[in-house]
């Protein structure tokens, strides 16, 4: 393996980097072609006979072993660069691939599909290193049917509880339903205890996602491709969970006061029993062990509005795609191919602390975040903002102000779809 990038020492994308970045992702969804100036310190990769170039937001740590394993294996180096997520690598990318010089192989994002429309990205449908891939990966790299990246990992967050403090109103797990958890929500409140919070402050409601998820998956499918085809709208597909969500606030099951609270805070909270219960991911797990390490918790996905249709926020992680203009276009397959190998799947599974979801290899997992793997697995997770297909900046900026006017008690939860709607015409007109 060829070094020829500034690691700059940064850290592996974390899962609540990931959750951070997908809605800093929304925020630079707008960004037009070329019209960001690449920052990176970070060279041009460059390929050849006997090597594959590959552009990576994971670090030098994190793919190392990946990729040495890869030249062991079939004797082809791999020249490597990086540019941190998301901005960044973002950019960075843009760039290189309307200048020409884009690596072979790169890692393909959620604001980055729009490349695909551009002719930047090879079409891999039918391709052999596409066969293990988990079918939620599988949709989350597909553009109008046709499969552009190869995803082996995911994420899932879910409703983290504090076992002593539910034991007080006699429950000893989440229920099967979202009344039933408000029920919950009651009880813990009538013994004086704060049930829930989700990171409002910082727009992360994490419940909400994962009831959305839950309540479409019920109606046998998701809405985000007709909303944005015109065929349907947010009023009509997403009131009835959202008014369902926002009795924790309309109840005052969660106070106002969580608004001034960051996640960080909501962490600390919980952590030291302030709060029954919060929207939680596994990145959560270590902070909490570390500030209470005699703290009884466990996590579980989010109850749906129909019994027994619980479900996780998350998304699928970026895939590995090829560039069309590649100089070596059967290296790079051939490296895809064993991206998806399970020594490989391994391999970044360890490096990384990543959820691979493979069909052909299965990792294994600490007890604190074994619920949380097994959702992330199991494709039953949801977050919006990544299968929105145009103006997600803008409209998630529109979702977080409704919301905490909501919250504030300024808006209704039932004008929230309906202004999201509005927001969605208007974006189009322009």
């Amino acid at each position: 393996m060829s070094i020829n990038h500034n690691d700059n020492s940064t850290p592996q994308l974390s899962r609540r980097r990931f959750v951070q970045g997908s809605l800093m992702a929304a925020v630079l969804g707008g960004t037009a072609l070329g019209t960001s100036a690449c920052s990176t310190s970070t060279a041009s990769a460059s390929g050849g006979k006997g090597s594959v170039s590959f552009f990576s937001w994971d670090t030098q740590t994190v793919m190392k072993p990946v990729l040495d394993l890869f030249t062991k294996q079939t004797g082809t180096s791999v020249s490597f660069s990086y540019a941190p997520p998301v901005p960044q690598y973002v950019s960075t990318l843009q760039t290189r691939l309307q200048a020409h010089t884009g690596a072979d192989v790169f890692i393909l994002t959620a604001e980055d599909k729009q490349l695909v429309g551009g002719g930047f990205v090879k079409d891999l449908t039918g391709q052999k290193a596409l066969e293990p891939m988990n079918s939620a990966n599988k949709d989350f790299m597909t553009v109008d049917g046709k499969v552009y990246g190869l995803s082996i990992s995911s994420w899932a967050g879910g409703i983290m509880y504090n076992k002593d403090l539910l034991a007080k109103v006699g429950a000893d797990k989440l229920p099967d339903s979202w009344d039933g958890f408000l029920k919950l929500c009651r009880k813990l409140k009538d013994k004086g205890i704060t049930p829930y919070y989700d990171a409002a402050h910082d727009g992360n409601f994490m419940a909400l996602w994962g009831l959305l998820g839950g309540y479409f998956d019920s109606k046998g499918a998701f809405p985000d491709a007709d909303i944005f085809a015109g065929k349907t709208t947010f009023a009509d597909t997403w009131t009835e969970p959202l008014v369902a969500y926002c009795k924790l606030y309309t109840e005052k099951l969660t106070p106002k006061a969580v608004l001034g609270l960051t996640s960080d805070q909501v962490v600390s909270e919980f952590a030291n029993g302030r709060v029954a219960m919060f929207g939680a991911g596994t990145w959560n797990v270590p902070t909490v062990q570390k500030s209470a390490p005699h703290l009884s918790f466990q996590t579980e996905a989010i109850p749906g509005i129909v019994p027994g249709t619980s479900y996780w926020t998350g998304a699928a992680s970026p895939g590995y795609a090829i560039n069309p203009k590649a100089k070596n276009p059967e290296a790079a397959l051939k490296f895809l191919e064993f991206l998806a190998s399970p020594d490989a799947v391994k391999a970044y599974g360890k490096s990384s602390g990543a959820i691979t979801t493979t069909s052909n290899y299965t990792p294994s997992f600490a007890e604190s975040i074994t619920n949380q793997a097994l959702g992330a697995r199991s494709g039953k997770i949801y977050l919006p903002v990544v299968a929105w297909p145009r103006h997600s900046n803008e409209l998630i900026q529109e979702f977080n102000t409704q919301m905490q006017q909501m919250v504030q008690g300024s808006v209704k939860p039932q004008d929230i779809p309906a202004a999201l709607d509005k927001k969605l015409k208007q974006l189009d007109a322009k």
